[in-house]
């Protein structure tokens, strides 16, 4: 029996987060708290597929830190938006 590895973990919790975003924005009407809630872990994808699926965690600091900014940049706009 072939066992896991890291990655298939990482896939499955990015699928789990995925489906768990998609039952919180249909099931509840749009708050603050849920529209917060799945930027962060929309944020928190974001450096998941960076680090360990396009494999920047050992790249050039430059790319990795231009690609870690768009991910920290855009879903902080959409929690600002949501504030005001």
């Amino acid at each position: 029996m072939k066992r896991f590895g890291k990655l298939e973990y990482y896939f499955a919790a990015l699928i789990t987060i995925t489906f768990s975003n998609t039952i919180l924005g249909e099931g509840f009407d749009s708050t603050a708290f849920i529209t917060i809630f799945v930027a962060l872990t929309v944020m928190y994808k974001g450096l998941v597929v960076i680090d360990h699926f396009m494999e920047l965690k050992e790249a050039n600091r430059y790319l990795r830190m231009m690609m870690r900014t768009y991910f920290f940049f855009f879903p902080s706009l959409i929690i600002l938006s949501t504030m005001f």
